[in-house]
């Protein structure tokens, strides 16, 4: 089910204006509940290349996490995103579109740039979402702990009520709301709009405040004049001001100028009906023509790196603030050297240090050595695939082994990663999750890493393997242009959203991988896929005879999907049996071997599997409400007055 919880964007325009808006923001979320995220852009110029800006992009999130980890230590904190765009304009309304924003927390425009910005005048003027204005100042000398609202009726100033409602509570400050009636009005008029005053404060909800109703042929000095006893005021955008940016409204920003203290200006999308001015409007960073745009927007927006998500503690306040649970499944065949330090290292540290996997599950394909033991020896649930869904069949490979898994895997969130790594780092995992707690955009998380690789007397540590870069990346590059960017898109450490991937098709063997990615692109879109550097990765190499059946069975899923495409039934028409030469006792020989990979439905289609679920999901709530009623009889217990 999509997130329809409130979404709060928070972009930073300045490290300076920073805490202000985080304070802003932080009470809105605790007040009404939802999501938040902090937004850094990096501005190209119109003709620069985009692809070198991901080293940007990754610094920018980094110092952002930074800032929201030292203003927020008392909270979960915020999820951190960056954009490259033309403007900061144009970021800002992708990143509301693309996270379903209902809140937008902005710098009052012009304390950053020497010239008004006419996009960023465009956005305020049509907002595509509720917009908060704040303007940080020094608190008034002589001035009380208190808020003043003053209110002139419509959607914003419901907005203000809110915005202040919320501040209130959280710096515990006292609340004055202020009506100014002008002077002369009849008593008709005089009692409806005292009546329309008195509507607008249910805005409030419980805060209980001081109300202030006076008359003056004056009201913004009426305003300044109160306002120098209150050390913040916070008002809705006049009406006047409705259909143009308030940068350029000149008699609400000089209202601004004038009042001491921090002002916040609330608008609500809902005052205007959107205003398109083609010639003033910012134009699009991309045309759908300009791939290779396209292809370095993405790389330098969602690339990421394992150092970014180090703090696990970060990670686990994420998790819980989004109530998300976490699963890893561990794909194992003959794999007994290496799984039982990885599956030590992942329940060290990132379940008992770090309580960020709630389960961890090895999916075995009929190991012959010791791998199966080592790991139920360790106290981890060990299942063979074929024993999982048996009434549908079973075939051999990679791919079913993890169709079959997302069956048994219970979280919300769904880590995979190979089980031959002989440098094992908790990396491998928190690096993948990373993104999907961090960015909601995002919905599955593939890593890349450097493998060094012995050629002759040199160890070569660049590239992506073999059959990427001879099959892999050749085939994506000619026929799915689009995911070129990926440096790796075969690697066995990826995590994804349990939404997306249950309405998925697997392929049961060395396609899978393939087929996940050209699937997740064309379904969901390119955005919602990121990369992550995992770092240096050391594993078994396989036999060159190997790895030419894994080109065969990747080259059919891209034919298979390219058919789709174009609805053609292309994979029916070429060989599906390779020819394998070998070479022993001086002589040649051919052996045939039918190297075919199957296409399982979406997991969602199956209804053993949406029963699963569903029991799942009512197990969980009566664990929440035994946990509520519990929480209650402990609150009652200590409330009872002690004997005697």
């Amino acid at each position: 089910m999509p997130d329809r919880r409130p979404h709060i964007l928070v972009p930073i325009l300045r490290a300076q204006g920073a805490p202000a808006l985080l304070q802003v923001a932080e009470a809105m979320l605790r007040r009404e509940g939802g999501a938040g995220h902090v937004l850094g852009v990096v501005e190209i110029p119109q003709g620069r290349d985009i692809a070198p800006s991901v080293t940007v992009a990754r610094r920018y999130r980094s110092l952002l996490q930074r800032i929201t980890a030292l203003e927020r230590r008392q909270s979960a904190g915020f999820g951190v995103q960056v954009r490259v765009a033309h403007n900061v304009a144009q970021a800002v309304r992708e990143a509301a579109f693309e996270n379903g924003s209902t809140l937008i927390v902005l710098e009052w425009p012009g304390l950053n740039r020497r010239r008004t910005d006419r996009h960023l005048e465009d956005l305020i003027a049509d907002p595509p979402a509720d917009l908060i204005l704040v303007r940080a100042a020094e608190d008034p000398e002589g001035s009380d702990d208190r808020i003043l609202v003053p209110v002139r009726g419509g959607v914003s100033a419901e907005l203000a009520l809110r915005a202040a409602a919320a501040l209130s509570r959280q710096r515990r400050a006292r609340l004055t709301v202020m009506h100014v009636y002008e002077p002369g009005l009849s008593p008709d008029s005089r009692t409806a709009e005292a009546a329309t005053f008195r509507r607008a404060l249910k805005a409030l909800g419980r805060t209980r405040p001081e109300v202030l109703e006076v008359e003056s042929t004056a009201p913004e000095a009426a305003i300044r004049a109160e306002a120098a006893r209150h050390k913040m005021v916070v008002f809705g955008a006049y009406a006047e001001a409705a259909r143009s940016s308030v940068v350029v409204s000149l008699r609400l920003a000089e209202t601004v100028r004038r009042l001491p203290g921090t002002v916040i200006v609330a608008k609500s999308a809902r005052a205007t009906q959107p205003v398109w001015d083609y010639e003033s409007a910012p134009s699009p960073l991309l045309r759908p023509a300009d791939l290779s745009t396209v292809v370095d927007r993405w790389f330098a927006e969602n690339t990421f790196h394992s150092r970014e998500f180090k703090d696990v503690g970060r990670l686990v306040d994420l998790k819980r603030q989004q109530r998300k649970t976490i699963s890893l499944g561990l794909p194992t065949l003959n794999e007994g050297q290496t799984i039982g330090s990885i599956i030590e290292v992942m329940q060290r540290i990132l379940v008992e240090e770090y309580p960020l996997l709630d389960e961890i599950v090895v999916i075995d394909s009929g190991s012959t050595d010791d791998t199966a033991a080592i790991a139920r020896s360790l106290g981890v649930r060990v299942h063979q695939h074929p024993d999982v869904l048996p009434e549908y069949g079973t075939f051999g490979g990679k791919g079913e082994a993890l169709w079959k898994s997302l069956h048994l895997l219970a979280g919300d969130l769904v880590a995979w990663c190979d089980t031959d790594i002989s440098n094992i780092h908790p990396q491998f995992v928190y690096g993948t999750i990373g993104p999907l707690l961090a960015d909601p955009r995002i919905g599955y998380v593939k890593g890349f890493y450097r493998r060094p690789l012995r050629f002759g007397g040199e160890v070569e540590t660049a590239g992506g393997g073999r059959v990427t870069e001879l099959t892999a990346r050749p085939v994506i590059n000619l026929f799915y242009p689009e995911l070129s960017g990926l440096l790796q898109p075969l690697s066995g450490e990826y995590a994804g959203r349990r939404e997306m991937l249950e309405r998925l098709p697997f392929f049961t063997g060395y396609g899978v991988e393939m087929g996940l990615l050209i699937d997740i692109f064309e379904n969901f879109g390119l955005n919602r896929i990121a990369q992550v550097d995992l770092g240096v990765r050391i594993h078994r190499n396989q036999e060159l005879f190997d790895l030419s059946k894994m080109a065969f069975a990747i080259l059919q899923v891209a034919v298979k999907r390219l058919g789709d495409r174009h609805r053609m039934h292309l994979l029916e028409e070429v060989n599906r049996s390779m020819k394998l030469i070998h070479y022993k006792d001086d002589r040649f020989f051919i052996e045939p071997r039918q190297i075919e990979d199957w296409e399982r439905p979406p997991m969602a289609s199956l209804p053993e599997y949406l029963a699963r679920r569903h029991q799942l999901r009512t197990a969980d709530e009566q664990e929440q409400k035994n946990s509520s009623r519990k929480a209650e009889q402990r609150a009652i217990a200590q409330a009872r007055p002690g004997p005697g």
